[in-house]
């Protein structure tokens, strides 16, 4: 049986206690960030070999005052 992994990652990242915490669906591994929460989506995606494209600055996502922000994430060649 061959398992396969997908060319993205999705990363979520939240608020708490005064850092961003960034995770992915089915990963434990995770990162954080006192910064921004696009710096620990970044940590993140490094950590699991991924590479974060530059942000749309316009995406709504991004501006929003949702608890939760996302990421997407392509695995580095």
């Amino acid at each position: 049986m061959s398992t396969h992994r997908s060319d993205n990652l999705v990363i979520t990242v939240r608020l708490s206690s005064g850092s961003f915490i960034a995770r992915a669906r089915g990963e434990k591994t995770t990162a954080s960030s006192t910064i921004s929460a696009e710096e620990a989506a970044r940590a993140l995606a490094k950590k699991l070999g991924f590479e974060l494209p530059q942000p749309d600055l316009f995406a709504a996502s991004r501006t929003s005052t949702d608890q939760f922000v996302q990421y997407t994430a392509q695995r580095s060649n």
